[in-house]
């Protein structure tokens, strides 16, 4: 007979062709929901992670800008929006998660509020998501003034110096600040001598020159001041002219 052409097996092909499509999209498919719930979560840990860093730093009483700067870390890099009323600190940032799947990739992402009420004891860290259109309100600065960030680097020196001196302030963590940068430091007597470059200055660079001094007192003295834009080279100048001064001191008189 001709019939049963099935179990002889002339439509085996295009059966096991769409078993395996199906298998292939079903396969996709979880492998796409589990992407969507791991960018989740990494949204979801990056804010755990935000609200611990900006617990520990209001632990002294005082949220500083540059501390919020290095407590809000995600991919996505966007500056968060602060506020602030009294004592209480409001931290609005958009956070992102990314995982690549095959040839491409998805995302996740979510729009959280912080409110810090900075306190010796325990400070209070309340969490909540926002509507997307609240991240959308931004500074149209990527930094804020060179000035008021120095106000703060001069503000965590201090702490630094009481808690650790000059080498605890040369290796203080406002150097990793997004928008600072320790271009050369020096400890000289007791005292640090850091030259630093901060961004956000309206000049051709970009970016403007600070010199602060941080020395042992009660309580720690730090002084700033800005200096021209080639200021940040001072340290190492005076290091190649000492260099040259002894160089020809070990020639002797006689030497050109």
């Amino acid at each position: 007979m001709r019939g049963g052409c099935l179990f002889k097996g002339c439509l085996a092909v295009p059966v096991l062709a769409l078993v395996c499509v199906v298998v292939v999209m079903v396969s996709f498919w979880n492998t796409g929901r589990e992407a969507d719930a791991e960018a989740r979560d990494q949204v979801e840990e990056a804010v755990d992670n935000t609200r611990a860093r900006l617990a520990r730093s209001a632990a002294d009483g005082v949220l500083l800008d540059t501390e919020i700067q290095r407590a809000v870390r995600n991919f996505n890099k966007t500056t968060p929006l602060t506020e602030r009323r009294e004592r209480r600190v409001t931290v609005t940032a958009r956070f992102a998660g990314m995982v690549n799947v095959g040839f491409g990739g998805t995302h996740a992402d979510g729009c959280y509020r912080f409110d810090v009420v900075p306190a010796t004891a325990v400070p209070s860290v309340a969490v909540r998501e926002l509507p997307g259109k609240d991240c959308l309100v931004r500074s149209d600065r990527s930094f804020r003034e060179p000035s008021a960030v120095a106000e703060d680097i001069v503000a965590e020196l201090r702490t630094a110096m009481a808690s650790g001196g000059p080498e605890a302030a040369r290796t203080a963590e406002v150097w990793s600040t997004l928008g600072v940068e320790l271009a050369d430091s020096e400890i000289r007597s007791g005292q640090l001598i850091a030259l630093v470059r901060l961004s956000g200055s309206v000049g051709p660079q970009g970016e403007d020159c600070f010199e602060f001094r941080a020395r042992r007192a009660q309580p720690a003295a730090v002084t700033v001041k800005k200096l021209k834009p080639d200021g940040c080279h001072r340290l190492q100048r005076e290091r190649d002219a000492q260099a040259e001064k002894d160089r020809r001191a070990e020639l002797g008189p006689d030497a050109g």
